[in-house]
Parts: C-alpha cells; structure tokens; sequence
C-alpha cells in the first residue's frame, strides 16, 4: 500500500500540538511518522520549509502570543510553560517571531496580533514535479571515507564537508589512487540541523579490485544494495538544497515509492577543478523499497 505522506506529517503535527507541554525529541516524533530518524527530518524541513525543532518551537511560541492576547497569562508562567529558563531569553526569542517585546505584543489590536501569529513564509515550488533521471537497482557499495563533524549555524555545512573532503583526498592523491576512484560521494549520517553536532563523511568508492586498506582517519562504511531514485542537479553546489527539497517534498508524495532504510547520499559527477559552478552535475540517490 502506497506511504501517504501528507498523512503521516498531520499526524506528526497533531501529536505536537497535544504535547506541547512536555519534552519532544526527534527520535518520538520519527517513531509517531513511522520513519527513520533522518528520512523523518528531511521529509518534514521539506514540506514544512523549516526543521522539526523550529516547528516545536515556533508552536509554542504562537500558543505563547495567543494567552498573552486571550488569556492575560504572566509572561514569566509564558515563558516557562514554553520551554524558556529564563524571562529574557523568551523575551529575545519572542521579539525574533513576531518582531515585538512580549508586554508590546499584549497592547496589540487581536485583528493585528492575529496576524502576526498567523503569517507564513510562502515556498515557491516548480511548475511540474521533479523527475528523477532514473530508477537504479544497485550492489552494495564499500566507500571509504574521512568524517568531520560541525556545529550547525544554518542548513549548509561549513567546514566539515571541507575537512573530511581535504583528508580524503590528501591520501588518495598521496597513494596515487584518483584515477581508481569511480565515485566521490557525501554521505549525511544526521540531519542538517541548525544548533546541533552533525558529522559529514567525505567518501570514495573505487573500481573493482583497486580498494586500499584504511589508513588512519579513514574506514569503511556500506552503503545497502537496493534501489535508488536518483535526481541530477545541474548548478553550484549551494543550490543543491533545492533538488533535495523538490524530491523530497514534491516527487516523493506522488510517486507511490516508499523510503528505504538506508542513507542518501551525493554522487559528484564532474570535477569542480574542471568544470564552471553553473554546469556542474551532482547525483542525489534516495533509497526506495
């Protein structure tokens, strides 16, 4: 039977919505949408255009704004029931959602505060649904790989993709091994989410027969035999969020395709040496069942 995904998010909201007032971690909320950790989250940041933790707390803080209007709630009892320790980490964090002080907020007309609850970014999507250039049914694959792990200030890495890319290459060009690499892949163990640790594994799978031992900072991983849905994107690497998005938030729904328990990974086609940002070609796989 078909995964409807549009159904297992409103769950997933709804379950928010009536726990609001108790810790809510990532592995809960995956466990109610019935999916793996980091499918959950990139299947969640892209249809909701923000991550499971920013919708935690952006749901809070509007339930926040409706007792200060509704209510007359004491911002202190507010800012504790919302998760906050202190009065003025609530009081920045609340002036950051709605742009205004929480005792500002109160004074408010309802007709405007309602409508500074309620306003929402708007995500354009494409036109016609993103296709994918083909279904692949491949073998397990050895990588091996260099991780590095970063703290996240937003949703693109920054220096570990950097770090575990310049390890990895350094021993390859080092062993004299460049030309026995048939991949050079990104792997995301973690979710990309702002505020937290997240590793990065810079990886290489070679041509049959020429695989070297690990050296030190380096090991094996196996990414699962199984079918793939691979996307190209065709661009800079900074814009490769906006494939990752319109496969996850667009063609997954409608395919029919159910998410497999295995990590997705990017595929880097071209050498960027070689090659201008604008033409660069870069695989996303996303394992299906």
């Amino acid at each position: 039977m078909p995964v409807n995904y549009y159904e297992r998010l409103t769950q997933v909201k709804r379950y928010i919505h009536q726990h609001l007032d108790e810790p809510l971690n990532r592995e809960e909320l995956a466990q109610v949408a019935g999916f793996s950790v980091p499918h959950f989250h990139r299947i969640f940041t892209a249809h909701m255009g923000e991550t499971i933790t920013g919708y935690v707390r952006r749901m809070r803080m509007e339930r926040a704004a409706y007792r200060l209007l509704i209510d007359g709630q004491n911002i202190t009892d507010l800012a504790l029931d919302s998760g906050y320790q202190t009065l003025s980490a609530f009081g920045k964090a609340f002036k950051q959602q709605f742009g205004l002080a929480p005792a500002e907020f109160r004074q408010l007309h309802p007709t405007a505060a309602a409508h500074l609850i309620q306003r929402r970014t708007i995500y354009n999507r494409k036109e016609s649904i993103m296709q994918p250039l083909e279904i692949r049914t491949m073998p397990d694959m050895r990588v091996l790989y260099a991780r590095a792990t970063e703290l996240m200030t937003g949703p693109a890495f920054q220096t570990a993709n950097l770090e575990a890319f310049n390890q990895l290459m350094g021993f390859l060009d080092t062993h004299h091994l460049m030309d026995k690499m048939q991949h050079c892949i990104a792997i995301y163990p973690d979710e990309c989410e702002p505020g937290h640790e997240v590793r990065f594994d810079a990886g290489a799978i070679f041509v049959e027969g020429a695989e070297p031992a690990a050296a030190d900072g380096l090991a094996y991983q196996t990414l699962p035999a199984g079918r793939w849905a691979v996307f190209r994107h065709v661009g800079p690497y900074d814009t490769l969020w906006q494939t990752w998005q319109a496969a996850y938030r667009d063609w997954l729904p409608t395919s029919g395709c159910e998410l497999r328990d295995a990590l997705s990974f990017e595929d880097y086609v071209d050498d960027p040496s070689q090659v201008p940002p604008e033409e660069l070609r870069t695989d996303i796989y996303v394992p299906i069942k």
